[in-house]
């Protein structure tokens, strides 16, 4: 059977309708032979291009045409007709098929046909297309990078919109991006084609999660975005100190850096030799980081913190969270060379002790924020030098020191009663006494949290009652000696506190 015959066979069983490749892929399934497979398959290809309002029988004279049948196969109609006239006639074996009287659909006639039926530019023009480039534009800034790059493949009018510079002042790309080096050179590369090999509009990368990126799509960051300010690369596991080396030397404005969860960074390796760290992009200066996270950068110790305190002298933000490998030694060098620090973290910093404290102590009026939370060496005594010293402290973390007792509370409230924040949980020497002295000097504190202070009675949940109307949130979980009614003179008169408690008598 011929392939036009069997393209009749199947187009009259199949109903055209808007997912008609669909359907013909239903049907290449089903062939019984090689022969429909390819039919139908070739009916496939012509249906993608398949103009709209063309009918089945259209069609199969398409394909006659490219596939060179023997015969055009008759609509149902004339079928009937042919069968009606010539039923009493004997056939004949050698008698070939007859054709169709109609006229061939040529190239020319289909090109015609789909002038004809495709609809004017004016009835097709989406509401959309009428807004201006400048409307357009103003609408691409709130995408992502990701949704930029999709719109680009949508028009060319949209392709050359959706990559204007001014829409590329930040790039995030997700963490489930596998090869962020290619990506990053697609988009540098793209980004490049206004002005060559840098681009100048490229003000804040976050490339947080992206576990793929290596020092090669650093690299290629300093290299081609010398404006770059902020960069997020949070737990990018395979970049080293080099890669970070040269992005900080070839990009003077960046201010902003997140490396938390870096295990190979031990920071940055400056040339030591003078003539070395001459020829180097940053002949010498210093770098205007003003916000650096190292927390979980394990690899960090004392002499990574000299590099950073020598180097990044203007530094107002600085957490080294988790960075164990940390001691009283480090911290001098801070103290020595960043004097303008505000926050800083050393939270599970084990080997700081109160000797850290007083070397933190000299920042004095520009502290505002401090954690040392579980630094189980740090007692009493290295509370009092933060106290004297420190009186513009407005956040306060000793969590998990166990050391620490009233006595320290009773110091800081009087030396820091700005203090708006303070946690002592897991503090066990930490009573009333301690949280009545807070509560008494620091009216104007907002968060409260002694979670397993179990010597913490209903007595401190009156006096905050009395003295801080203004308290937003409060931590006493796992203080089992507080009662119900002094819960609710807390609840009663602190009516903006969030209050959380594991006492079921409290719901």
């Amino acid at each position: 059977m011929c392939l036009a015959t069997h393209s009749v066979e199947l187009v009259e069983s199949f109903s055209w309708n808007t997912d008609g490749r669909l359907g013909l892929e239903f049907w290449i399934c089903r062939a019984s032979d090689t022969n429909q497979r390819n039919c139908v398959g070739a009916m496939l290809k012509f249906v993608i291009s398949k103009p709209k309002g063309l009918d089945s029988l259209q069609v199969v004279r398409k394909l006659r045409l490219e596939n060179g049948s023997q015969a055009m196969p008759k609509s149902p109609s004339q079928e009937s007709k042919s069968t009606a006239t010539s039923s009493g006639a004997s056939s004949s074996a050698t008698s070939p098929a007859p054709l169709i009287e109609t006229e061939e659909v040529t190239e020319v006639t289909m090109t015609k046909m789909r002038k004809k039926l495709a609809p004017s530019r004016t009835a097709s023009e989406s509401p959309f297309d009428k807004l201006t480039d400048k409307v357009i534009t103003n609408i691409f800034s709130y995408l992502t990078a990701k949704r930029l790059c999709r719109c680009s493949q949508v028009c060319k009018r949209w392709q050359r919109l959706a990559w204007q510079p001014c829409l590329w002042t930040s790039i995030v790309l997700s963490k489930r991006q596998k090869h962020v080096d290619y990506a990053l050179k697609c988009l540098v590369r793209r980004l490049c084609l206004e002005t060559p090999y840098v681009c100048l509009t490229v003000e804040r990368i976050v490339l947080n999660g992206c576990d793929q990126l290596t020092d090669r799509g650093l690299s290629l960051i300093a290299r081609h975005c010398p404006e770059l300010q902020h960069i997020e690369l949070g737990g990018c596991n395979n970049i080293t100190n080099e890669g970070i080396f040269e992005l900080v030397s070839r990009c003077p404005s960046i201010d902003f850096m997140d490396l938390m969860g870096c295990q190979q960074i031990s920071f940055m390796n400056f040339p030591s030799d003078y003539n070395a760290l001459r020829a180097s992009p940053l002949q010498g200066q210093t770098i205007p980081l003003r916000h650096l996270d190292l927390s979980d950068c394990i690899s960090l110790d004392d002499s990574g913190l000299r590099i950073i305190a020598t180097n990044c002298p203007g530094l107002l933000n600085l957490y080294l969270r988790r960075c164990y490998q940390l001691t009283d030694i480090g911290v001098q060098y801070l103290s020595s060379h960043c004097f303008m620090i505000k926050e800083l973290s050393l939270s599970d910093c084990h080997r700081v002790t109160d000797c850290g404290m007083r070397e933190v102590a000299k920042l004095e009026l520009h502290l505002r924020y401090l954690s040392v939370a579980k630094c189980e060496l740090i007692t009493d005594m290295g509370v009092y030098a933060i106290a004297k010293m420190c009186v513009k402290l407005r956040y306060f973390n000793v969590r998990g020191c166990a050391h620490i007792t009233d006595k320290s509370l009773e110091v800081l409230a009087r030396g820091c009663p700005r203090l708006r924040s303070l946690d002592v949980g897991k503090c066990p020497a930490v009573t009333d006494r301690g949280v009545t002295s807070v509560a008494v000097n620091c009216s104007g504190l907002r968060k409260l949290s002694f979670r397993g202070c179990v010597n913490v009675t209903s007595e401190s949940l009156h006096i905050l009652a009395s003295y801080c109307p203004e308290l937003q949130q409060l931590n006493i979980q796992e203080c089992d000696d507080l009662s119900a009614h002094a819960y609710r003179v807390l609840k009663k008169h602190c009516r903006k506190c969030i209050i959380e408690h594991t006492n079921p008598a409290f719901y």
